[in-house]
């Protein structure tokens, strides 16, 4: 893969990190909460260029615990552009995603997808990540 980068995306980068989501999410009127989601260093947004052009993202959060003296580290989303696919950038967004957790004292990672997504399962399962209970649901409640 030629001049593969990526970057964590602080407050200073707002307008390549909203022109970057927008790829692949509806922003709406969402840029105040992009600004303050970047600005909060429990949240990560980590952006893959390929020749300086964009080619992918993962969100994620580290998620502090009264039960443990680690954080947790969540991958709530990746997202890699149709063209990119299969090319090593998830691979590569995952390999940093869990170094910035490991450096946040992170003692562990995790994600939620659905069993029918096969291209995620395999991809998970690919970049070292174990499946550890067969019957996990997820609820979901509207505040």
């Amino acid at each position: 893969m030629t001049n593969l980068t990526i970057k964590r995306m602080g407050p200073e980068d707002l307008e390549q990190a909203r022109d970057n989501c927008t790829l692949f999410w509806k922003m709406n009127h969402a840029i105040a909460n992009l600004k303050a989601f970047l600005a909060d260093p429990g949240c990560i947004l980590l952006t893959a260029e390929i020749d300086g052009n964009p080619a992918g993202q993962v969100t994620g959060y580290i998620l502090r615990r009264w039960d443990s003296k680690k954080p947790k580290l969540f991958l709530y989303s990746i997202d890699v552009l149709e063209s990119h696919r299969r090319k090593g950038v998830a691979r590569q967004l995952i390999t940093e995603f869990r170094r910035i957790g490991k450096e946040a004292g992170c003692g562990a990672a995790f994600v939620f997808t659905n069993a029918s997504n096969i291209p995620a399962m395999l991809l998970y399962q690919y970049s070292g990540g174990v499946r550890t209970y067969s019957d996990d649901v997820m609820f979901e409640w509207s505040l």
